[in-house]
């Protein structure tokens, strides 16, 4: 659950850094953090691309939903309209929500924070690479019932520069 730190050591940018080191902050005894531990004057350098996200369970065998219950200003960039209130499989962004859904579900079943590099798939986005960070939250400590998000665009003409050094090879 909340053992070790060696999902730190897999971030690749100081930004998704900063932003787990923030949400361990807020982990206490062995306990996730709720909503009301995320103050947005302590994440404002992040705030403009940071969402809490709640899984809407199913009705008459319906599939499970997300939904964006906060969403920075940052994503008006990406979707050209608010994405508050607006479920995952409502944003324009095709194949991805079958992606996003799985992350979603994989926070919550397993009850471990995730990060990860992945495109935008948005029309304004295809130039982007997108790096996420997702955080379960929970009203008591231990039941996830919401996911705290990360994102942090980067031109993909640029990823190489975020990536660990090659070796190089001289002859």
């Amino acid at each position: 659950m909340l053992s070790g730190n060696a999902l730190r050591h897999q971030i690749i940018l100081p930004q998704q850094q900063k932003f787990y080191d923030y949400w361990r902050s807020k982990c206490r005894a062995g306990s996730f953090p709720s909503r009301r531990d995320i103050w947005p004057e302590e994440i404002q350098a992040q705030l403009p691309m940071t969402t809490i996200m709640e899984r809407i369970e199913p009705e008459n065998g319906a599939e499970r939903r997300y939904r964006h219950r906060l969403a920075g200003t940052g994503y008006w960039n990406l979707y050209e309209r608010e994405i508050q209130g607006l479920h995952v499989d409502e944003l324009p962004i095709g194949c991805r929500v079958d992606y996003w859904h799985r992350v979603l579900d994989m926070v919550i079943d397993t009850r471990k924070p995730y990060v990860g590099v992945t495109r935008p798939n948005t029309p304004n986005g295809s130039h982007l690479a997108l790096f996420w960070a997702r955080m379960p939250l929970s009203e008591n400590g231990t039941d996830i019932t919401a996911i705290l998000g990360y994102d942090h665009l980067v031109k993909m003409s640029e990823v190489a520069d975020f990536m660990p050094a090659r070796e190089k090879v001289v002859a």
